[in-house]
């Protein structure tokens, strides 16, 4: 096989469920590049690994798995067993239980980055599924693309699965280890190298479900997440004064934003919580 061009990351656990449609959306893209993907199956006490090994058994010059022994967590089973090993100038990422819709996202954003060398990374919309594949709510198709300076990818929420960056680093830096939510701490470090975009188009599905990592949080445990993710980064020295600046405004912004969330549904109690972070 030839030196795949992008690489595209997926990291699952205990998705027998899931993982068949996650690898499926990866491999019927439509590429005039070769690409390869890495999967970090982490110990499943499920059917995940047979059905990852079955897949690596019918594409073996595209699905490179990386079988854990134990159970390792995402963060270490993403960040520092599969990172090191994507090869391509390009990455994308899908986790295990979210899937790809659109066989042609990874043309668009090659293509994309391929003729804007000024942005570091680009995305698109996605919807959102429950277990069953029941559609919940989904972001509107938009035939403009939209583009976002460095300082404003601190202030925009980009979807992880959507994501396509340059591979700007070998290694991820361990301070981003201790990140509640690692993609946040990942695409501020990404700011430092250029621009983002939206190309607009609907390419996804994330899932909502029980078993995931963060949908089945609290809703005040994941605004305590989002807080607690950038005053992280606001005390590292891997981000730059003036990107601090944008972090602080970030941390306010989203402060009052759910201060007034729990305000309006008299949850005084969740409202001081938030305040005190």
């Amino acid at each position: 096989m030839n030196q795949p061009l992008i690489s595209v990351c997926i990291i699952t656990y205990n998705h027998e469920k899931y993982i068949r449609q996650c690898l499926e959306g990866v491999v019927m893209q439509k590429t005039n590049f070769p690409f390869e993907v890495i999967v970090g199956e982490d110990c499943s006490k499920d059917g995940t690994r047979k059905i990852v090994e079955e897949f690596e058994a019918k594409y073996p010059d595209i699905i490179k798995p990386i079988y854990h022994s134990s159970n390792v967590g995402g963060a270490r089973n993403g960040y520092e067993f599969c990172y090191p090993r994507l090869s391509g100038k390009y990455v994308a990422i899908c986790e295990g239980d979210d899937y790809w819709t659109d066989n042609s996202k990874l043309q668009k954003q090659v293509d994309f980055l391929e003729k804007h060398e000024d942005h570091v990374m680009c995305f698109h919309r996605v919807q959102s599924v429950d277990e069953n594949d029941v559609f919940i709510e989904g972001q509107e198709v938009s035939d403009k693309v939209m583009s976002f300076k460095g300082k404003d990818i601190f202030h925009i929420s980009i979807p992880t699965l959507s994501v396509v960056f340059r591979k700007c680093f070998d290694v991820i830096p361990p301070e981003m280890f201790k990140a509640k939510s690692g993609d946040t701490f990942l695409f501020g470090l990404l700011a430092r190298f250029g621009k983002a975009a939206d190309l607009g188009f609907v390419g996804a599905r994330y899932r909502k479900h029980s078993g995931g990592v963060y949908s089945p949080k609290s809703i005040v445990d994941q605004f305590a997440q989002a807080i607690e993710t950038r005053k992280l980064m606001k005390q590292c020295s891997l981000f730059a004064d003036e990107q601090k600046k944008e972090i602080g405004r970030e941390i306010l912004k989203r402060k009052i934003l759910y201060f007034k969330y729990f305000l309006k549904r008299y949850e005084p109690l969740n409202s001081f919580k938030i305040i005190i972070r």
